[in-house]
């Protein structure tokens, strides 16, 4: 086995992983509970992938760096990770903790491996990033690695990188394009809290909401709120947007007035400039070119 992707489950292999590696390698999955033999499969790879700084990633990483020739450390979310998070955030997503705990155990299992495998001196480490925010995070764990290589890319193509389908751009202009987000569990919230949220967005806005739904989120929260229409395109032009903190909301939309949800709950107008410039290269490309002229 030449490839050993490590993701949270399957929808992230499908919105991340796929893009690049497709059925091209093994995965393992840290919110899977019969994957606790799956760690034996670092023993056969040469090279991990690891996509994010998540605490099972970071387990991830410590067993790959005794065993594997070569990692690869990507970035799935320009948004730092938050370093603390309040007590009903591990009560609403309960389930997830309970599986990233169980994970980050598996990983820690002493290495039945030694007995087939020989230790490994010291991979070589790579990581591709596209905020520096990212860079220094994953820094404070390479104290003990000596080859380690920072590459700086372009930021990911935002409709499509993260998307598990083909995205459609729709250029029919709309009133408000509201970029979905799973906050039940983002925020650790409950779905009634959600869905006031989504209430108080609506009266701020005069007639119809185009949603683009989140991968992670129930398109039944919506039920009953008629004035919220989810659709499986993106339309770019748009007299308000509205999100919290997901990535698509730095796609090229042609406006300038933005409904942001704060880390407080609330729905602040802001003035919204596009950032996004378009590149002849992006993340993926980048990362594709990167292990092909390397060859790992």
């Amino acid at each position: 086995m030449k490839y050993l992707s490590v993701n949270i489950n399957d929808l992230e292999r499908q919105r991340f992983s796929n893009h690049l590696l497709g059925n091209d390698c093994s995965y393992y999955y840290h919110e899977k509970f019969t994957s606790i033999l799956g760690r034996c499969k670092f023993n056969l790879a040469q090279t991990v992938f690891i996509w994010g700084r998540r605490p099972p990633d970071i387990a991830a990483y410590k067993r790959a760096a005794k065993l594997n020739k070569n990692i690869i450390i990507l970035q799935h979310a320009k948004n730092p990770r938050r370093e603390s998070v309040p007590l009903n955030y591990y009560v609403s997503n309960f389930k997830k903790v309970v599986m990233w705990v169980s994970s980050i155990g598996r990983l820690k299992l002493p290495k039945i491996s030694n007995l087939i495998k020989v230790k490994n001196k010291q991979p070589s480490v790579h990581i591709l990033y596209y905020t520096e925010e990212y860079k220094a995070e994953w820094q404070q764990h390479f104290k003990h690695i000596n080859n380690i290589n920072y590459i700086k890319c372009d930021e990911p193509c935002v409709s499509t990188f993260g998307s598990s389908t083909s995205t459609i751009i729709n250029t029919q202009p709309i009133n408000c394009f509201y970029v979905d987000e799973p906050l039940t569990t983002t925020l650790g919230i409950t779905l009634k809290q959600e869905q006031k949220l989504l209430k108080q967005l609506a009266e701020k806005i005069q007639g119809k909401i185009y949603v683009k739904l989140h991968p992670r989120s129930e398109r039944n929260k919506y039920k009953g709120m008629q004035q919220f229409k989810v659709v499986d395109q993106i339309y770019n032009n748009v007299d308000f947007l509205a999100g919290y903190r997901s990535s698509l909301l730095d796609f090229n939309f042609n406006t300038s007035k933005m409904l942001r949800l704060t880390h407080e709950q609330v729905w602040r107008e802001e003035t919204r400039i596009n950032t996004r410039h378009v590149n002849s290269s992006d993340y993926l490309t980048q990362i594709k070119e990167y292990i092909a002229a390397y060859d790992l």
